[in-house]
């Protein structure tokens, strides 16, 4: 093979460049594939964010800390107004996803506040609106964050934020709560999609996981095979998909192929292993044979000492 399997972030991030895939997911999980998010209305948004903050540190002093983050995929979507909409790929169960996202959901409304007062006509702002560093009455853009889960195992991690507190009933509506929207593609089976690149995934990856990918007669894309093989670290399955170039194919029948060459490979090993035994043992009777010939050589020498001594002594 000349090419190497590419990473799922990236993997990922290529599958959702399709403006009618990014839009489906959302329409699918969100809005039971009611046409609420539309493709051709999507618009790319900057997939980074970094903030400053000051930490307080023992001595009491303030340092300048500088938090970076890169979202994995994100769009702007027109709703009669602007809503941000962001994925992130997740391949492992992540138990402090809550915090995570609310983190970088915050950097995200941070980050358009600097943004947007910096860009304001500062002339005649108020005393308070100097110190919040925008003009009262600004609106930032709502963000929405869907995390798309690819690993084997189900999701088993905390959906929101107060699933990560020990309170009780007094306290509970004092915390603000924040929820977590996790699409489990390879699980969920209630899932659907009006988007036939998603709902293949969906069920190869449902398919792989239950380990019924081998009767599973459903024809699918080999692109989406490509994909299953690298999100579920099967680098056999996406090889298999991109040798035949492009197609459909039955998913059981690409499984067969894809054990045939296991096979065949196991057989090479096997194979060579043997021939390697064999040259081993080859090499060793050939030592042996030099040996041999040495202990002759040995033997007929000491015999000439015994006969040359008997001389002597019967002399």
């Amino acid at each position: 093979m000349t090419h190497t399997m590419p990473s799922p972030d990236s993997a990922l991030k290529d599958f959702f460049k399709d403006n009618e895939t990014f839009a489906a997911l959302f329409n699918g999980f969100f809005f039971s594939n009611e046409h609420i998010i539309k493709a051709d209305e999507l618009e790319p948004d900057d997939t980074a964010y970094a903030e400053s903050i000051k930490i307080q540190n023992d001595k009491r002093k303030y340092k300048v800390e500088k938090i970076n983050k890169y979202r994995d995929n994100i769009r702007r979507a027109k709703l009669g107004y602007l809503v941000i909409l962001g994925i992130e790929d997740q391949s492992k169960v992540h138990y402090s996803m809550p915090v995570r996202k609310m983190l970088y959901d915050a950097l995200g409304y941070s980050s358009e506040l600097s943004a947007t007062g910096n860009n304001q006509d500062k002339s005649g702002w108020t005393i308070d609106e100097r110190l919040s560093g925008i003009k009262k009455g600004t609106k930032i853009t709502p963000i929405v964050t869907a995390v798309f889960y690819t690993g084997e195992d189900p999701w088993d991690g905390p959906n929101s934020l107060h699933e990560m507190m020990d309170m009780d009933d007094k306290i509970s509506p004092l915390v603000p709560d924040y929820p977590l929207h996790v699409i489990d593609i390879g699980h969920d089976e209630d899932l659907s999609f009006n988007n036939k690149a998603l709902d293949e995934l969906r069920l190869v990856l449902h398919s792989i996981y239950s380990y019924t990918a081998d009767i599973d007669t459903s024809i699918v894309d080999n692109s989406t095979l490509a994909l299953a093989g690298i999100l579920s670290g099967d680098a056999n399955l996406y090889y298999t998909a991109v040798d035949s170039k492009g197609g459909e194919q039955p998913l059981c029948r690409a499984l067969a192929e894809r054990d045939e060459k296991l096979l065949a490979a196991e057989r090479e090993r096997t194979n060579a292993l043997i021939a390697e035994k064999d040259q081993m043992l080859a090499n060793k009777d050939e030592l042996l044979a030099d040996k041999d010939k040495e202990l002759e050589l040995q033997k007929e020498e000491l015999a000439k000492l015994k006969a040359e001594l008997a001389k002597l002594k019967s002399n």
